[in-house]
């Protein structure tokens, strides 16, 4: 199975004018089960129960968490530019509802 950070929003409709069909961006893989990524795992399961449930609110404040609670000496675990698109996202979808889950997927075999 793989497993993904997912940061998305719901998307926003006004008076049938749509403004956000709703989005999905993967921000991290969490597959591989490296030092880093488990302890990320880890980090997203004590603190916001990410597998229990997505997280509708601070997901800023979370991101920023995570960023600074499991980044390594050398290795970020977003990197700046990275971060300052999701700090963007944050701010442009706030309207459409911002969320914070993970995903699982079964990997595709090649033969």
């Amino acid at each position: 199975m793989k497993l993904f950070l997912i940061l998305g929003c719901w998307g926003r409709e006004e008076n049938g004018f749509i403004i956000c069909k709703g989005i999905e961006n993967i921000i991290i893989d969490l597959t591989k089960k490296t030092t880093q990524n488990i302890q990320i795992v880890d980090f997203l399961d004590s603190k916001y129960f990410l597998f229990d449930r997505p997280l509708y609110n601070n997901v800023h404040t979370a991101l920023w968490n995570l960023q600074e609670k499991c980044s390594q000496k050398g290795h970020l675990v977003f990197s700046s530019e990275l971060f300052k698109y999701m700090e963007e996202f944050c701010i442009f979808h706030k309207k459409c509802g911002v969320f914070l889950r993970l995903k699982m997927e079964k990997e595709e075999i090649n033969e």
